[in-house]
């Protein structure tokens, strides 16, 4: 099986805010709120086919509107495992962050020229072992905006620039395509939410990698569901998304070829729970 979905949660995170005020009560929208206390704070995470830990420091800059927090993380999933460090700075509604680090994935496929790269071939390929193994560094660049039309609703955006070392021709199993290298990333949602039950949000992500010689531009679409999770008194949350392939533009069809093995169709998902104690 090709998992690890972390790519959708890591960016909402990075870019909207963890705040720790509220205790029994809490809302389940709060992750939707104001920037969180200065300090720092254990994050605990089980991803569908993974865990993560993360220790972050939380410092407030010309008040309380504006915050830098420097991160460090590892991950260990089925087909991968990692750490990165990173640094963010929301200032205001804007968000502008950078991660460093590496991954060793120990169930990687990579396809030359000319074969097939689609799901049923990962599937075939991962059912008989023919496999290897990849380690390699990458950075990412990423800028979020984040507004807040009333208490009801609230637009979400994040920008992502990522330069790996990834062999060429590689599956990828944070965007669940195979491609050559360097990807710029887009998400866009629109989150509906309310304290007593959560949010949803309609979203739309648009990816540009590159592959054989040329850059390519592919249209998802879904929604994505956060709320507070309440297995502890406070500060938790679950988060559940799914992306289906809509089009790929320029007339290059990537219907086959998208999205996680161990589904049918041209989809992907994300279902994250993350519990945040205060250091």
């Amino acid at each position: 099986m090709r998992l690890g979905r972390t790519g959708g949660l890591l960016a909402l995170l990075a870019t909207l805010s963890l705040p720790l005020t509220a205790a029994a009560g809490e809302r389940y929208d709060w992750l939707l709120s104001a920037p969180g206390d200065p300090g720092n704070y254990l994050n605990l995470d089980v991803v569908f086919g993974a865990l993560q830990a993360s220790v972050e420091h939380r410092e407030n800059i010309y008040g309380g509107a504006n915050q830098l927090v420097l991160r460090g993380s590892a991950i260990g999933a089925i087909p991968f495992g990692g750490g990165q460090v990173d640094a963010e700075l929301r200032i205001l509604v804007l968000t502008l962050g950078t991660s460093v680090g590496g991954s060793d994935v120990w169930r990687n496929q990579t396809f030359a020229p000319g074969e097939r790269t689609d799901r049923k071939e990962r599937r075939q390929r991962e059912a008989a072992g023919d496999f290897n193994s990849s380690t390699f560094g990458f950075w990412e660049g990423r800028a979020g905006l984040v507004l807040p039309f009333d208490d009801y609703v609230l637009f979400n955006n994040v920008n992502s620039y990522r330069i790996t070392g990834a062999p060429k021709r590689s599956f990828d199993n944070l965007i669940d395509v195979v491609h050559d290298g360097n990807y710029l990333r887009s998400d866009f949602q629109l989150f509906f939410h309310h304290r007593k039950y959560g949010a949803l949000a309609p979203m739309v992500q648009l990816l540009n990698f590159p592959l054989d010689g040329a850059r390519h531009t592919q249209l998802n679409y879904g929604f994505m569901i956060v709320a507070r999770a309440g297995l502890v008194r406070r500060d938790d949350i679950i988060m559940f998304q799914m992306l289906f392939h809509s089009a790929a533009f320029g007339g290059y069809d990537n219907t086959n070829s998208y999205g996680m093995a161990i589904l049918r169709g041209p989809a992907m998902f994300t279902l994250a729970y993350r519990s945040v104690i205060s250091l």
